[in-house]
């Protein structure tokens, strides 16, 4: 099998994995209501719980995590004799299965904001660069309330763990600012919301289910 015909299955595979929009899926199956008309109108976990409670929550964000998880296998499979190229197919997979959980071809393209399978995919990159995002993350979160706001902060590290550990590397500088730069423009009206004062802040209290 020749490098471009394994390339194109990896990103394929990629794309339609991230297209699976758990929170979509299990909306539908088990409250018959799309997720996308409850709420903030985000096929997300942080919109998921507002509706669904933690238990069905928990299967949305292990569903998302565990896409993120497959894609960069299959693409680490598919590439395993290639060295450098099979690292950048495991990037592209990972920024196609987060291109697809936002515009998932199963759902007429509207999905979420990726940052769950973006986070996973990290992890299976480099768990440092995980580790970064995430302590931002909380941080932001444990500070303001905002899973919007720890999101979008979140994203904006990436670059800066990117050259940290990886110091002028052009493949995954760019991968970097491509995930940031795609995670902020998802929440462009999350952050208008919040300059406006109408975001809400993430609470513990059990979604109703509607």
């Amino acid at each position: 099998m020749s490098l471009v015909l394994r390339y194109a299955l990896a990103a394929i595979a990629a794309y339609l994995l991230g297209s699976l929009n758990f929170a979509i899926i299990i909306s539908r199956l088990f409250y018959k209501r799309d997720i996308r008309t409850y709420g903030s109108g985000n096929a997300g976990s942080t919109n998921a719980y507002r509706m669904m409670g933690g238990a069905s929550t928990a299967v949305v964000m292990l569903g998302d995590a565990l896409k993120g998880v497959a894609a960069v296998l299959i693409a680490g499979y598919l590439l395993r004799d290639f060295g450098t190229a099979g690292t950048l197919g495991k990037l592209i997979a990972g920024v196609l299965t987060v291109i697809g959980h936002s515009f998932p071809v199963y759902f007429g393209f509207k999905g979420g904001k990726g940052v769950l399978t973006s986070a996973a995919v990290l992890v299976m990159l480099d768990y440092r660069l995980f580790l970064i995002v995430f302590a931002v993350f909380i941080i932001v979160v444990l500070l303001f309330g905002y899973v919007s706001l720890a999101s979008v902060c979140a994203a904006l590290s990436l670059p800066v763990g990117v050259y940290a550990l990886y110091g002028m590397d052009t493949v995954y500088l760019i991968f970097g600012v491509f995930i940031s730069a795609a995670v902020v423009y998802l929440h462009r009206a999350n952050i208008k919301r919040i300059f406006s004062g109408q975001e809400r802040r993430f609470s513990f209290r059990k979604g109703k289910k509607e």
